[in-house]
């Protein structure tokens, strides 16, 4: 899953990837990731989700067998238009999709600010990964915060596929705000507050 402003390490082996990674780092560096759309029905390639990411190679090594380490950076969402015949990895027609911010700077400010709160009291008691120390956009404030919270990829998949800003960061605060209520209740029982429990 790759959330607009992340970070996305991968190591490529397969030899298909190899050819698209080398394509990309020839061209303007920007390949895909899409999820499979989980459908029962067997189909040849497996479809796939039609909202992705696409992330701009960022940093690469290329090993002597072939292989690749890349760094991905999340640069936009797209919704596929049409797949094309390709070979041997698949490509696609795609269209930008713009993210709806928020109208009121007002607003955008406290859904940063009870984000960042939230997660801040989060982070120790759940073991999370700290945010990035420097200045992010809101947008992709929601993508780290939404790589953190351990939701299924499905979740995620819905996550990415919101266009409005203000919609994800209520989705993301309704997440952090179960977790602040399930880690309130355990505080009690935590082996670290009364040696009698575990």
């Amino acid at each position: 899953m790759l959330f607009p402003g992340t970070l996305l390490p991968l190591h490529i082996f397969e030899p298909r990837y190899r050819a698209m990674v080398s394509r990309a780092l020839a061209g303007e560096r920007i390949i895909g990731m899409a999820m499979l759309s989980g459908s029962e029905a067997p189909v040849d390639p497996p479809a796939i989700v039609p909202v992705g990411g696409a992330g701009r190679i960022v940093e690469q090594e290329e090993l002597e067998d072939g292989r690749f380490n890349i760094i991905l950076e999340g640069i936009y969402r797209y919704r596929i238009l049409r797949e094309e015949l390709s070979a041997p990895y698949r490509s696609a027609v795609v269209e930008i999709i713009p993210t709806v911010g928020f109208g009121d700077p007002g607003a955008e400010a406290a859904a940063v600010a009870g984000s960042r709160a939230l997660f801040g009291q989060l982070q120790a008691p759940m073991e999370l990964p700290p945010l990035p120390s420097e200045s992010i956009s809101s947008e992709r404030l929601t993508g780290e915060l939404a790589l953190r919270l351990r939701w299924p990829s499905e979740a995620l998949q819905k996550i990415l596929a919101m266009d409005s800003l203000p919609e994800r960061f209520d989705a993301i605060h309704a997440r952090l705000s179960e977790w602040k209520e399930a880690t309130d209740f355990l505080r009690p029982f935590r082996a670290e507050t009364n040696p009698l429990f575990n």
